[in-house]
């Protein structure tokens, strides 16, 4: 036990650390090594497991300030009626940007200190698993990994990965996202949780997902599941059932693993938001952008910038960057 003249002092610096792993959680730049010394940091003592809870806490309250909830900023419009460039910087934008720093990477916090594994933006990982089976994640991607005697469990936090699963008929493999999961063996598909939306996608084999239920739940005969062949895809949102599966193309679904993102007749908006994964700033559609216009295109991931300023030229925008953020606006 310390001294008590030595407990401030040691209180502080505790409090300081918890402030440094909140930054790099929040940043979503970290190694899996580091989450590691992370959770080490954290269960040292109930005081560092308190000091880490306290600035977490601190933090989403400076989010719920701001007025968003998902760490997204809010769009404000300019004052004066004329919307040019300059004008909306000056009026909305550099309005909104003042608590971007402080909020864009908030959503990550409860995320990064939950996960095994994750990459940061524009990074993509292949992981081995511990069957023998391997996942690779896409850009600003997280899972956690649980398994035990009969199941294989991997937790889909934050954005997307492909698996590929190693057969085990004693041993179910199955991913949970938003609520919901896909069971499978010996195949190939990918798992999307973005904007609390889940898309489940078979490339080889068959998936059963099924929505609304328990990481640990059963998913066989369960009203509303859905059997996935290959080139099949369904959707659900957390708390819902599973779409009907639907024919896709895999090619298209799976460039991603090639460094390449595939548009056929996507909407504007939809191909906006796909770029803006692999960029660290948030993108915002300005006035003027026609966000149902159909887009067929083929872009590098390893540029995504470039990607979006060239989307944005389709129709005459601008993609200005201020702290935080990316707005295309006319």
């Amino acid at each position: 036990m310390a001294e008590p003249d030595k407990r401030p002092e040691i209180d502080r610096r505790i409090a300081l650390d918890a402030r440094d792993w909140i930054v790099r959680l929040a940043s979503g730049n970290i190694s899996d090594a580091e989450l590691q010394r992370f959770r080490a940091w954290r269960d040292l003592s109930p005081e560092h497991g308190r000091a880490f809870e306290r600035e977490r806490v601190f933090w989403q309250q400076l989010q719920i300030l701001d007025g968003r909830s998902d760490g997204t900023p809010p769009f404000r419009a300019p004052r004066s009626p004329r919307l040019s460039r300059r004008g909306f910087v000056i009026g909305g934008g550099m309005a909104a940007a003042a608590g971007i720093a402080a909020t864009v990477a908030l959503p990550r916090l409860n995320v990064m200190s939950g996960a095994d594994h994750l990459t940061a933006v524009g990074e993509q990982r292949e992981i081995p698993l511990p069957d023998g089976s391997v996942v690779t994640l896409n850009t600003d991607s997280a899972i956690a990994v649980d398994f035990t005697p009969g199941l294989r469990l991997v937790k889909m936090l934050r954005g997307e990965a492909e698996f590929q699963v190693r057969p085990d008929v004693s041993s179910l493999f199955r991913v949970a996202a938003l609520g919901g999961n896909s069971d499978a063996l010996g195949t190939i598909f990918s798992v999307k949780a973005v904007d609390n939306m889940a898309t489940i996608t078979v490339r080889e084999g068959r998936v059963r997902v099924a929505g609304a239920v328990t990481p640990t739940g059963s998913g066989e005969g369960g009203e509303g599941n859905v059997e996935l062949a290959a080139s099949e895809q369904t959707r659900y949102a957390a708390g819902t059932r599973p779409s009907p599966a639907s024919a896709v193309d895999a090619e298209i679904i799976f460039a991603w693993r090639s460094g390449r993102v595939i548009f056929e007749g996507l909407a504007f908006s939809a191909a906006v938001a796909e770029l803006g994964r692999y960029v660290p700033e948030r993108v915002v559609l300005g006035p003027g952008a026609n966000r149902d216009v159909p887009i067929s295109a083929m872009f590098s991931t390893s540029d995504a910038l470039a990607a979006l300023e060239a989307l944005a030229k389709t129709q005459g925008l601008a993609a200005r960057r201020i702290p935080g953020l990316i707005i295309l606006i006319a």
